[in-house]
């Protein structure tokens, strides 16, 4: 149930971007309003997962692509008061990791960044200042090969994930991230409005950004709320 506090959704798609999107950013943002968030992050499938462009396009046009989701969200999202930024979440030799921090800047500079192995794409993200959280670390589904999550490479876990079939996945997330000291964070995988709800960070105090969400975890501050209602 919703209380006092600043509340965060940190992973959600659009139709505008993901091929898997149903609901328009627009919608997405005032259901997410409606819902009782302050701050969301749109995170729509990169070059590499299911994202809707197509690789044959120039680079320029993949990655203008990319963010017509976030674009189309925070523009509504000024317009009723929510607070909107931007991530994407790409599949690299499994994996699947939500990345925060970054914008068109970067993507121009590595045209190259969504072919890179695991290592090489963490060291690059990290080293340009962007964030990243381990996607739903123990799902299992037809489009995620047999993987062990590494603990060791990111600094945070989605240990609550919505849209998870199994309690287990999240289960065993939350029991590797509490092993490792990792962050960790919800968060709802939306594709539709009608999924916004669930997987909600609660904060004391108004957090901006990923950088600012990173720390006040490490502060103490940050819940995780599995619905908001």
């Amino acid at each position: 149930m919703r209380k006092d506090g600043f509340y965060v959704q940190l992973h959600l798609h659009t139709a505008e971007t993901s091929r898997c999107g149903v609901s328009p950013a627009a919608d997405m943002a005032r259901a997410c309003k409606a819902a009782g968030y302050d701050l969301i992050a749109v995170t729509d499938h990169f070059f590499n997962a299911n994202i809707g462009s197509d690789p044959s396009w120039p680079w320029r046009e993949q990655v203008d692509y990319l963010f017509r989701g976030y674009y189309a969200a925070k523009a509504e999202g000024d317009r009723i008061g929510l607070e909107v930024i931007r991530g994407w979440e790409t599949f690299t030799d499994g994996p699947e990791l939500l990345t925060y921090g970054l914008d068109e800047s970067f993507l121009l500079a590595n045209p190259d960044i969504a072919r890179v192995p695991y290592a090489e794409y963490i060291r690059r993200v990290t080293d340009a200042g962007g964030l990243i959280v381990h996607a739903h670390p123990y799902r299992r589904a037809w489009y995620i090969p047999d993987f062990t999550p590494d603990p060791d490479s990111v600094a945070a876990y989605e240990v609550y994930n919505h849209q998870n079939k199994s309690p287990e996945y999240n289960r065993r997330a939350l029991e590797e991230a509490r092993a490792h000291g990792l962050l960790m964070l919800a968060g709802s995988d939306a594709h539709r409005v009608e999924d916004v709800a669930g997987g909600a960070m609660r904060f004391d105090r108004p957090v901006h950004s990923m950088r600012e969400i990173f720390q006040a975890l490490r502060a103490g501050d940050g819940e995780i709320v599995e619905r908001l209602e």
